[in-house]
């Protein structure tokens, strides 16, 4: 039997165990083998060397039956090469490849330059629906229309800062979007629509700290859906406060990241209810662990309590090692705690 002669089937076999490094040389083997070769080479464009990435391009604007094989494409420089801005032919390029990747579902964009937006700004050529971005770009007019046409996209995260023309979202907006990472006046946008938010990730910097403590009751607008909450570099004098308005606001988050709890935190008590953690500590040694964390980072915690619904645990220290007490209901050294806070 020929390679000519070789069924569907057994080429897609083939292409299946062939290392990515040979699918290449196996694309010039037969031309029964080389659609089922392409499909998988080209089924993911990434590469940290920006010439494999152009030339990848050049591939696809030529070749039309190239585009629509094409579902991630990534766009970065390797950390381990000199980082340089690109010029405008290269963005071209990607550009006009964009406009041929109709089925694209995962696209990564690193500019170094944070400049060239406008690569996307083209909608009606841009054939794709993404159902996840990452970029490393502005928050501009660009992308906010770009996001405008793309109802399903689900995950979303984008590392530059917001421009002072960036438009407001037009209703209907991102009617899928689930998971969002970025700055804050990102999010804060974000919040103006109407989608079911699950995973919210805000990191904060020097210019962004003072406005947290009016962002958070903002949240409201997602308590329905919204069960991760993430705040990266929240300054320890605003930490306290943060948690209340956090826990007033979003009851039911199941997750809400690190918040460095302040060195000269003044209480030596602290309850905590446990009962929708996931999963939930409800074991000895999973406790003990909890309990000595939390006075790693306010040695002055004398007392901590972990309710479950009416079950409360209380765990104190005396001066060596941690120690608990556990009952149903009521108890005259627990229910007395509060009363010194």
């Amino acid at each position: 039997m020929t390679t000519k002669a070789l069924p569907p089937e057994a080429c897609h076999r083939i292409v299946h165990w062939t290392r990515r490094c040979d699918l290449t040389a196996l694309c010039l083997t037969s031309k029964s083998l080389q659609k089922s070769a392409e499909i998988k080479l080209y089924e993911v464009i990434m590469s940290g060397d920006i010439n494999v990435i152009f030339r990848a391009c050049e591939s696809v604007v030529s070749q039309e039956r190239l585009g629509p094989y094409v579902r991630s494409f990534y766009l970065y420089q390797s950390a381990r090469r000199t980082q340089t801005e690109l010029p405008h032919r290269f963005w071209n390029m990607i550009q006009k490849a964009l406009w041929k990747m109709r089925c694209l579902a995962v696209l990564y964009i690193d500019d170094p330059a944070r400049a060239n937006t406008w690569i996307l700004n083209d909608i009606p050529k841009i054939p794709f629906q993404l159902r996840e971005a990452n970029f490393r770009l502005p928050w501009n007019r660009h992308i906010v229309k770009f996001l405008e046409s793309q109802k399903k996209l689900r995950q979303f995260q984008i590392s530059g800062g917001m421009d002072a023309d960036a438009p407001q979202f037009e209703d209907g907006s991102l009617p899928d979007l689930c998971t969002f990472d970025g700055h804050l006046a990102s999010a804060t946008q974000l919040l103006s629509l109407s989608c079911s938010l699950r995973h919210l990730r805000v990191p904060l910097d020097r210019s962004t700290n003072k406005q947290l403590l009016d962002f958070i009751p903002h949240l409201a607008a997602l308590s329905r859906t919204l069960r991760s909450l993430n705040i990266i570099h929240i300054p320890e004098e605003l930490s306290v406060e943060a948690i209340k308005l956090i826990s007033f606001v979003c009851p039911d988050l199941h997750y809400v990241g690190i918040i460095p709890l302040p060195t000269t935190f003044p209480h030596v008590n602290l309850e905590v209810d446990v009962s929708r953690w996931s999963p939930l500590p409800n074991t000895g040694s999973l406790q003990r662990m909890l309990a000595t964390e939390l006075h790693t980072y306010c040695p002055s915690i004398e007392h901590i309590i972990l309710r479950t619904g009416s079950n409360r645990t209380l765990w104190y220290f005396d001066g060596n090692e941690w120690n608990v007490h556990s009952e149903t209901g009521q108890h005259l050294l627990i229910d007395g705690l509060w009363k010194t806070r």
